[in-house]
């Protein structure tokens, strides 16, 4: 629980917490709690994050914490958070999920400015770890799946992608003092996640976290954990801290494979170089293709059927594309790597096949597949690389994207489109993008 409780005829609310998020604003006219920081964050960026079994009493100038068990004093001085108040408005776009999108490009960047030490720090932990995991939910889940495929090509080092309710029974009987659990949670307070995290823990195995929120949960119960940088994400369906994942993760894959004598010094150079144009890259995808992504919406927003598919770590890129258009457009849709021949079955005139084709091993076996759902009678939106002619044969609208001189750096770039997709899906559905029916921001109950 997480719970505010007001009496009448008192001046004071009495806040307590037990496994869900509560923060406390420390502003200059009055305080503040929330169970998510960008609530008060256009009154005040200092922050008190609560602990499990701790009461605060707030009056309109001052707090006080206690433990719940002991009624013992807790002394906590509020952090100031580096996320300005510009950030918690739409600054002139009709929605934050659009405002954000389009912040993806100085996100990145952001990200790629992290002090090396904690990532070379992560790598250490992630090189000796017996058995590993990458555990998440929903978006960052998919973060992770992409990151398996890095981590497996960039540092030979297997990895089991989890999402986080299953992690227990699946693995729970595993874990011991040489497994690993690389947590990756936007708020730090995902239920599941934190879940699966204090069990590992209890069994003494390793936690890593990458999270968007200093002094979250997640902070809290990891060894190490690295903040992504992304400032608040408002919108309900995540896009700039999903980006913002994959590049610090990238990263870490770098560092991994270096260490282990993988990748070596001037490959790494070249690897990192291509991070730093991809801020750039994104940026480009935003100002030339926005328009056209736009047209596609507005041409196929009545279609109740979408497919969308992709391979290898762009396997992960289909499934986040997916999981947009759901999210805020309510298409019913399906993600695959590869056809499978019940797939046949759900397609017919009314069903869209997004590809992702990036100029890669899978890009042949894609075009063929795109034929097949073509004859099957579907409309088939390819993103590829620019000039691509086998692929403008085939598909009905290609979404042009440049080249990349490796397959495992599509992902960020790959991904804008869809966000793009999906948001303008919603607004010709006349629906909020920024309020899905049914969800929340962070999923901090089970």
């Amino acid at each position: 629980y997480a719970l505010a409780i007001l009496c009448a005829g008192e001046e004071r609310i009495v806040c307590a917490r037990k496994e869900s998020p509560l923060v406390l604003g420390v502003g200059a006219d009055g305080m503040y709690f929330a169970s998510d920081i960008p609530a008060f964050l256009p009154y005040t960026n200092r922050v008190v994050v609560m602990e499990d079994g701790e009461l605060a009493v707030l009056t309109d100038s001052s707090y006080e914490i206690r433990r719940i068990d002991d009624w013992s004093l807790v002394g906590r001085e509020p952090k100031l958070i580096d996320w300005s108040v510009d950030m918690a408005e739409k600054q002139g776009y009709p929605h934050f999920m659009l405002k954000e999108i389009h912040e993806q490009p100085r996100c990145l960047r952001d990200t790629l400015r992290l002090q090396p030490v904690y990532l070379d720090l992560m790598a250490k932990f992630l090189d000796r770890a017996q058995e590993l995991f990458l555990v998440a939910c929903g978006t960052s889940y998919h973060a992770c799946l992409a990151t398996s495929y890095m981590f497996s090509k960039l540092a030979c080092r297997g990895s089991h992608p989890v999402i986080a309710s299953e992690f227990i029974q699946n693995y729970g009987n595993t874990l011991g003092i040489g497994s690993t659990v690389l947590a990756v949670s936007q708020s730090g307070e995902t239920a599941d996640t934190l879940s699966a995290v204090s069990y590992a823990k209890d069994r003494a195995a390793t936690i890593l976290g990458i999270t968007n929120v200093v002094g979250s949960t997640l902070t809290r119960l990891a060894r190490v954990y690295v903040c992504q940088q992304s400032g608040p994400e408002i919108g309900v369906a995540a896009t700039k801290t999903y980006t913002s994942q994959l590049s610090v993760l990238t990263q870490l894959a770098i560092k991994l494979g270096m260490l282990r004598g993988k990748i070596g010094h001037v490959e790494g150079e070249e690897l990192h170089e291509w991070l730093w144009r991809i801020p750039d890259i994104t940026a480009k995808i935003l100002d030339s293709r926005e328009k056209q992504v736009m047209g596609l919406a507005k041409r196929y927003a009545g279609s109740e059927k979408f497919l969308f598919v992709g391979r290898g770590i762009n396997y992960a890129t289909a499934m986040e594309g997916r999981l947009k258009l759901l999210e805020i457009a309510y298409i019913p849709s399906l993600a695959y790597a590869g056809l499978e021949d019940h797939v046949f079955g759900f397609v017919d005139g009314g069903t869209i096949a997004v590809f992702i084709c990036p100029n890669n091993n899978s890009r042949k076996v894609l075009i063929d597949e795109m034929n097949l759902l073509r004859d099957a009678g579907a409309n088939i939106i390819a993103l590829a690389e620019e000039g691509d002619v086998e692929v403008a044969e085939v598909a009905d609208d290609v979404v042009w994207l440049p080249a990349m001189p490796l397959d495992l750096l599509t992902p960020i770039p790959y991904i804008v489109p869809l966000q793009l997709l999906a948001y303008y899906t919603s607004v010709e559905r006349g629906l909020n993008p920024d309020r899905p029916r049914n969800l929340a921001k962070s999923v901090t109950v089970k």
